[in-house]
């Protein structure tokens, strides 16, 4: 059942504003046109309609190929959310971790943004947990494990390409809006890279 525009309205008006800012910059593609509206007008009466409006546009049209490869540059030049260095450029890995307990195999898959040795780490750290603590899971635990090793062994390959690799790529083609809202903001921009270590 839809929400009423006056419930959707005053929702709106209760929320902060990094919240609706979060909402135009991950959600605007999946919201009703007339939410968007409504939230458009939320955003213009607190003065935040000029930065919400290129952050909605960013995620409902098609971003270019030149636009991904520019949004993947601008991580990239950012420093590591892990260690702090700006030396290297950013790349990304995803990061295959198996854990079993006799009956139990979890699989865990995550997306990281970080500096090449960085990003080398959190692969070798997740290889080393799934090869101690994966095996032991019946039926799953030993072709997962092995699935886990190959990954992130494989993963470490494009750590230190000095452009943006497809696991940057994906990640921006993904996300531009989001990264639309924060590029005008280092901090902004920074805990948007953070976020991938927590997710």
């Amino acid at each position: 059942m839809a929400v009423s525009e006056a419930a959707l309205k005053e929702n709106y008006r209760r929320l902060s504003d990094e919240k609706l800012m979060r909402i135009a910059a991950e959600d605007a593609p999946r919201l009703r046109p007339e939410a968007l509206v409504l939230l458009k007008a939320e955003l213009s009466t607190r003065g935040l309609a000029e930065t919400a409006e290129k952050t909605i546009q960013a995620q409902l049209r098609q971003a270019t190929e030149a636009e991904v490869l520019a949004y993947g540059a601008l991580l990239q030049a950012q420093p590591c959310p892990v260690c702090g260095s700006a030396a290297r450029p950013l790349n990304a890995t995803v990061t295959h971790r198996v854990l079993s307990f006799v009956v139990m195999t979890t699989w865990k898959k995550q997306l990281v943004i970080a500096c090449p040795p960085c990003l080398d780490q959190l692969n070798h750290d997740a290889m080393k947990s799934s090869a101690l603590l994966g095996w032991w899971g019946f039926p799953w635990g030993v072709p997962r494990t092995i699935d886990a090793l190959l990954s992130n062994q494989k993963m470490t390959r494009a750590n230190h390409a000095p452009y943006p690799n497809e696991t940057l790529l994906a990640f921006v083609a993904g996300n531009v809006g989001r990264i639309e809202a924060a590029r005008a903001n280092a901090r902004d921009l920074h805990a948007l890279l953070k976020a991938t270590l927590r997710s």
